[in-house]
């Protein structure tokens, strides 16, 4: 299957939106907790994607060097050994840094939550990204394997896998005219790890992890398997108390011009609606109401 190709360009011509592939999970506990963990998963992830390579690795003061080994090492033990109560982040980046490219984006932070009203939501947050030819050329099967070799190395409360548009925060309302009459099955997103998600679930997905403590307000596992028993929807126990929800072989963009009704996605939001994330503000700002109709729109 073929994805649509979505890009959005800024007045100056510079790309600020563009799809991909993007594996998501938001972790509830402090960079200390999870640190190897983390470490575990962007190995595999760097291993499982050859040939594509990550080539830069930021260092966290604005610079990125040439990611090799001792690169890699320095920035291995600057998480794995952060002091206690202390954050820890990496990023690693593709050939060509972009909206649309590879991208390996951990935002740890200690303690979890912070002491900040206004943060008190935010959670740690490892964003996995690959180009849309990476899906086209592996396939779905090679890819929700990948995502759930992934999700068992971590401890977290929701995560995702999909076929995404990914678009810097100040072009959104733009980036959404790419999709808004035609893809109601693209998710809208970030260009980067987002912490303030918190506990709550980031939208409908072709992959949604689901684990504690948003799996208990959802009555278990068994309280999912009664509401979701439908056509197109399946779902897998996970250890430790938690599951996955795919809705059908492969992502969908849920093309308007061909009837599709995305009924598992409209289902499974239904379910959803109580521990789903809502936009709070934007820079300070109320959040445009297209944004906030596009986030609902497999409740209406």
């Amino acid at each position: 299957m073929r994805y649509p190709r979505l890009r959005y360009h800024d007045e100056r011509g510079g790309l600020s939106a563009g799809d991909a592939l993007l594996m998501c999970f938001y972790m509830p506990h402090p960079n200390e907790r999870i640190a190897s963990a983390v470490i575990r998963a962007v190995e595999l992830f760097r291993e499982r994607v050859k040939p594509y390579q990550f080539i830069w690795n930021d260092t966290g003061d604005g610079q990125a060097e040439p990611l090799d080994e001792a690169s890699w090492d320095r920035t291995r033990r600057k998480t794995l050994e952060a002091e206690p109560g202390g954050s820890g982040s990496l990023r690693l980046e593709g050939e060509d840094p972009g909206v649309d490219d590879l991208l390996v984006d951990y935002r740890g932070l200690s303690p979890v939550p912070l002491p900040w009203p206004e943060r008190k939501d935010d959670v740690c947050v490892l964003y996995l990204r690959l180009p849309t030819a990476y899906l086209e050329e592996r396939g779905p099967e090679h890819v929700h394997a990948l995502a759930c070799e992934l999700a068992a190395e971590l401890p977290f409360s929701s995560g995702y896998a999909d076929f995404v548009l990914c678009s810097s925060l100040l072009h959104e309302v733009a980036a959404l005219e790419l999709i808004r009459s035609r893809y109601p099955g693209v998710h809208l997103t970030s260009s980067g790890a987002t912490m303030y998600v918190g506990t709550r679930v980031e939208g409908v997905h072709w992959m949604n992890f689901l684990g504690q403590p948003v799996l208990g307000e959802l009555g278990g596992v068994s309280g999912l398997r009664e509401r979701l028993a439908l056509p197109g929807i399946s779902l897998q126990e996970m250890s430790g108390d938690r599951v996955l929800i795919t809705l059908g072989e492969r992502p969908e963009v849920g093309e308007g011009e061909a009837g599709q009704s995305l009924a598992p996605h409209r289902a499974l939001a239904r379910v959803l609606e109580p521990v789903l994330y809502r936009r709070k503000s934007m820079f300070g700002h109320k959040v445009p109401e297209e944004l906030l109709h596009w986030d609902r729109r497999f409740l209406e």
